[in-house]
């Protein structure tokens, strides 16, 4: 087959042209949107194929579900151009840069109450991270905080039928923040509310010591799913893992 010449391209890319512009902006935006949520790196090369896809891209719909699990948590080398992009995201109301956005603010920018709106914004939006990370904080809070984390915890549950899964949510969250270096001070705080508001009673639901169960019964606590108790002992014993987690990821002592 012979090469297109130069007039032969520039024809189909006329073509192609009038083909986008004969289609509605909002379908264009749609179409974009799937596109993002799925891939950037997607994204990004479909704007490089196409003008009108490339103007439609700077749609607030496309931000708030482009897909943002290739991108770093935190990072490490300043580049204003990334930063405007994932503030940008975050005003658009992309659930996932409000978790990554909260788990910040919280663990490394020392804003606990920021992140903390941030995180019950994307749980909101049925973020599940968010979901698990901010249920388990408010567990650890104690008080009328409580019972709110605990719900939150519980609302979980409906997911099981779409596949979700304690120990993957968990490996998750375990994946960003293991390097986040977490501030000390600030964890601390959590895991002691944790200590201070744990319940050491025999559970109302099924009889058994919220606190000793992973000696008392041999559990793996890796295995939320299988162990064998109440929803709400399973739930306390979770954030207990969750709280092992955030220590994990504190900054080292020197």
């Amino acid at each position: 087959m012979a090469p297109l010449t130069r007039s032969m391209k520039k024809k189909a890319a006329n073509s192609k042209s009038r083909i986008m512009q004969s289609l509605p902006n909002e379908l264009l935006v749609e179409v974009l949107a799937k596109v993002a949520s799925n891939s950037f790196n997607d994204l990004y090369s479909a704007k490089l194929s196409c003008k009108d896809f490339n103007k439609m891209a700077k749609e607030d719909n496309i931000f708030q579900r482009v897909d943002m699990s290739k991108f770093p948590l935190v990072s490490w080398r300043f580049d204003d151009k990334f930063s405007k992009f994932l503030k940008h995201c975050k005003r658009c109301g992309n659930e996932e840069a409000l978790y990554r956005q909260g788990l910040r603010d919280i663990f490394r920018g020392k804003r606990v109450q920021q992140g903390i709106t941030c995180l019950k914004k994307a749980a909101s939006k049925g973020h599940v991270e968010a979901t698990y990370v901010y249920g388990a904080i408010l567990v650890c809070f104690g008080g009328e905080s409580k019972q709110e984390g605990l719900e939150l915890l519980y609302s979980l549950n409906h997911y099981k039928p779409k596949g979700f899964s304690v120990r993957e949510c968990r490996e998750r969250v375990k994946g960003l923040v293991r390097n986040m270096w977490a501030d000390r001070k600030v964890v601390g705080k959590i895991v002691q509310a944790r200590h201070e508001t744990a319940i050491a009673k025999t559970c109302s639901d099924c009889g058994n010591r919220q606190e000793v169960f992973t000696v008392e019964r041999g559990w793996d606590p890796l295995d939320h799913e299988n162990f064998s108790s109440c929803n709400t002992c399973r739930w306390h014993q979770e954030v207990n893992i969750f709280r092992d987690i955030l220590n994990d990821s504190c900054t080292p002592l020197y």
